[in-house]
């Protein structure tokens, strides 16, 4: 008998890793392959990884069966599989497992898979050769029933067209049950209405732009090769359209195609424009959606029914049996990096999928990370820029308001004088404003009010963070204060404060100023509710709102033309956080939320209020200056040896009781440092940016340099968890 390495699914608490079970005769398996084994007392289903020689004498259970004929996996995802479980030390069941629905494992205890039961039917309706007589007025009919065989015969066929068309479905059962048509049922899968593209697809048709058409021949040049690109375009430069027309080469070619997006409700437009071009084509894969409807969409996916996937980062997983061509919009957002095991990055991800299977790779932004820059700039990646607006639209001009002289102006209100007029103004015109505040200030800094000062630790070079006990600690290398200044060490000033700001306080405000527009609040806490973003969106296209309060949210997916103004009510939260992309995020930020003003022919204008005006990332932002801020960016992180100029591995750990964090964190700090030579450098311990969470402690302790040659030397206990190219420190 041979072996198969198989992969279980005993259920999130179960064990990482593989088993060895013998092959009985007659069965025959292939890797990707859904069986069911024992564990335990428990017959439990998994996935084949690979097929070994004979069992040579081991005593080993044998696989009880096989649940689906073909393979579940394709070789190019379990090679995928592998890749991942060695580059973020995680199991490689842990790897496999994140490539199939959740609802799987339950269906395949059941005894198999079964088709997808998502499907809905609908009623349709024909006219039969008796109908044609009576409309010729051989038979007799009611006026209901007459106006409902004029609708068949125009073409209607579903209940929707008949009462467009002035017919009924009651009235066609009843001719139904009369012979004079024909009633049957056909299967419908119903697109979410925030999918629903609210404009016709004008771009369809449009010619490309120059740098759209340069853009798109590239890439279609590029299918099959396994190259990799980086498209930058400014916000409402057409990337979009370049995904499009590049996915429609592919699928004449006979490949498929995966679009990632961050958020699938908050990029809504770009799935409605996917959805109108290729219709039934498309599989939505993301968390939104229920278990069973997630398992639907994968199994048309499998089935080959869908061949454009788009979803979430786990939606690189989809089963296509051919991918050629890969898209990763909005490439810089953080939510692409998985925070549980299997702690992979979307992005890096999507490029080891296009070199194993030759799909071209495509990662779009209008502020990619500066990682990506420099992989674009050192050839490693393909540039392609789109350097303007479609239409030829100006990006807005952005003026910068220095809130400290706000204040010295007795200005103590949320909105500076220049915001408030300006919001006036566009509301007085009948235009729409949006007002950007992140809220992401828990973690407080000491700042200054009368000069900027921010309170940052010497050897780091970051903001302090503000403790509940009057402390300052540096949650990258532990360095702690014991006592925040009461008087600004760099003016002399009292008025040396903690920095926060809510966006109810800011609605109440706006409210105030323009008492009778209508105002509109979107954070996570209005989000909710299904549809909420959809609903907000709709409100401000439909002219219903005139003003929107929101966090990041806003950033994306607004594309709305009467948006003349956009203010960012404080630029400092992100900025002043603890973190080596804290400046990376809030150039990103607000080019993004400057970027929804002025789509439309009236033009537009962005107000940036800030404590910190002289700032590279600010000014840059409103200079909309990519390249300046890269530059800046880059000499920073090359001073301290962050990516893309070395690579980082975040160890965390934690325990209800703080003596056991400290103890275990000074051991592995030790052991690290003696591991490490010259590969990396070891930052920590310190306590974790939550120090403490649901009642337990955290601590963390960070590798720099090349932090994957100092693990392969350290063995570490399961107390420890570890991500490889963390995306923040403020774990």
């Amino acid at each position: 008998m041979n072996t198969a390495e198989v992969a279980v699914f005993a259920g999130l608490r179960g064990p990482a890793r593989t088993f060895s079970y013998l092959v009985p005769d007659g069965l025959e398996l292939l890797p990707g392959h859904l069986v069911r084994v024992g564990l335990g007392q428990r017959a439990v289903p998994g996935v084949v990884i690979t097929l070994d020689g004979a069992a040579a004498g081991r005593e080993l259970k044998t696989v009880d069966a096989l649940v689906h004929p073909l393979p579940l996996l394709r070789p190019h995802q379990l090679a995928l599989g592998a890749w991942i479980a060695e580059r973020y030390r995680c199991g490689l069941a842990d790897a496999v497992r994140a490539m199939v629905p959740p609802a799987l494992a339950a269906r395949a205890r059941s005894g198999g898979l079964g088709t997808a039961r998502g499907e809905r039917t609908e009623a349709i309706f024909a006219l039969e050769t008796p109908g044609r007589d009576a409309l010729a007025g051989s038979v007799r009919v009611g006026a209901r029933q007459l106006a409902t065989l004029r609708a068949l015969a125009s073409g209607a066929v579903t209940s929707r067209d008949l009462a467009d068309a002035g017919g009924s479905v009651a009235a066609a059962r009843a001719l139904a049950r009369r012979g004079l048509v024909l009633a049957g049922s056909r299967a419908v899968r119903r697109v979410p209405a925030e999918f629903a593209l609210a404009d016709d697809d004008r771009a369809r048709d449009l010619p490309a732009t120059g740098p759209q058409a340069v853009a798109i021949g590239a890439i279609t040049g590029a299918l099959g090769s396994g190259r990799g690109f980086l498209l930058h375009g400014v916000t409402a430069s057409g990337k979009t359209e370049v995904y499009l027309r590049a996915a429609t080469a592919t699928l004449a070619r006979g490949d498929g195609v995966i679009v990632l997006v961050p958020e699938i409700i908050l990029t809504a437009q770009v799935v409605a424009r996917f959805i109108a071009r290729f219709g039934d084509r498309v599989a939505l894969l993301h968390s939104a959606l229920s278990a069973g409807e997630r398992f639907d969409e994968w199994r048309r996916v499998l089935d080959g029914v869908a061949d454009v996937v788009i979803g979430s980062r786990s939606a690189l997983f989809a089963p296509l049996e051919r991918v050629g061509l890969i898209v990763v919009d909005e490439e810089q957002e953080p939510s692409y990096k998985q925070e549980s095991d299997p702690r992979y990055h979307a992005v890096d991800t999507a490029l080891e999928l296009g070199r194993i299977t030759g799909a071209a790779v495509v990662l779009g932004s209008a502020t990619p990370r500066v990682v990506t820059y420099e992989a674009a700039r050192k050839g490693e990646l393909a540039s392609l820029v789109l350097p303007e607006r479609v239409g030829e639209l100006a990006l807005p001009p952005t003026t910068v308001v220095d809130l400290r002289l706000e204040l010295r102006a007795g200005n103590r209100g949320t909105l500076s004088q220049a915001l408030r007029e300006a919001l006036q103004r566009a509301v007085a015109a009948g235009d729409q404003a949006i007002l950007y505040l992140n809220r992401r200030g828990f973690a407080t800094v000491v700042l200054c009010r009368d000069c900027g000062y921010v309170a940052k630790c010497p050897d780091c070079e970051i903001p302090y963070a503000f403790h509940a006990d009057g402390a300052l600690v540096c949650h990258r290398c532990g360095r702690r204060e014991r006592n925040a200044p009461q008087r600004c060490p760099a003016c002399g000033s009292a008025r040396i404060k903690q920095l926060g700001v809510g966006t109810q306080r800011v609605e109440e405000e706006v409210r105030a100023t323009v008492p009778r527009a209508k105002v509109i609040r979107l954070d996570r806490d209005a989000i909710r509710a299904k549809g909420a973003h959809a609903a907000a969106y709709e409100r401000m296209r439909s002219g219903d709102a005139q003003v929107i309060v929101g966090t990041q949210m806003l950033a994306k997916g607004f594309d709305l033309p009467r948006v003349t103004l956009v203010g960012v009510v404080n630029a400092d939260t992100i900025l002043n956080l603890p973190d080596f992309t804290a400046s990376e995020r809030t150039f990103q930020l607000l080019t993004q939320v400057l970027g929804r003003s002025g789509r439309g022919e009236a033009g537009g204008r962005g107000i940036v209020q800030t404590y910190l005006p002289e700032h590279y990332a600010i000014r840059a932002a409103a200079a909309h200056d990519y390249v300046a801020f890269a530059e800046a960016e880059l000499e920073g992180r090359r001073r301290f040896g962050y990516p893309p100029f070395g690579r980082l591995a975040l160890l965390s750990t934690q325990a209800k009781k703080l003596e056991t964090v400290e103890r275990r964190t000074r051991e592995l700090a030790a052991r690290l440092r003696e591991a490490a030579g010259d590969d990396a450098e070891v930052l920590g311990p310190a306590p974790a940016f939550a120090a403490k969470r649901a009642g337990s402690y955290r601590a963390q302790i960070v590798l720099r340099g090349e932090p994957e040659r100092v693990l392969d030397r350290v063995t570490l206990s399961d107390e420890w968890t570890v991500d490889v190219d963390p995306v923040t420190l403020l774990g």
